[in-house]
């Protein structure tokens, strides 16, 4: 369905040709100064013909989506899993961060070391991740 030049655009048709220009910029066909420009002017278009000159010679985004690649079973185990390291990652950094708190009281304080509560975040969940971590070598 062609619209009229005339008619009035909306942020859903200034989006749809801002995509459009993604796209083609994503795939080399524009330039950084191209890109730049027509975005600007597609972001100020008042009319379906202001936006269609934007990308009269780019080609149409597709109207249907590729279809998935299926993953088989051995190409799955063959990626690494990141959950768990990031999982690990992020209990390291929580870690690091509630003893510095711990210490920088302790230091602050003067005096004996105070009670070392860091052990209630570090250990559940140091438990929670070392079970995650073996359960996923079984496979």
């Amino acid at each position: 369905m062609t619209q009229d030049p005339e008619l009035r655009a909306g942020d859903r048709d200034r989006d749809a040709t801002i995509t459009v220009l993604r796209e083609a910029y994503a795939e080399g066909r524009l330039t950084n100064d191209e890109f730049q420009e027509r975005l600007g002017r597609a972001q100020s278009a008042r009319t379906f013909g202001e936006l269609a000159v934007i990308v009269d010679d780019l080609p149409a985004m597709p109207t249907n989506t590729p279809p998935v690649p299926v993953v088989s079973q051995a190409a799955a185990v063959a990626e690494p899993d990141h959950s768990v390291r990031n999982g690990w990652a992020s209990w390291l950094g929580v870690s690091v961060l509630v003893n510095v708190i711990w210490a920088a009281s302790w230091i602050s304080g003067g005096g004996s070391a105070p009670y070392y509560w860091p052990i209630w975040v570090m250990g559940p969940w140091g438990a929670v991740m070392l079970i995650r971590t073996l359960s996923k070598g079984d496979g």
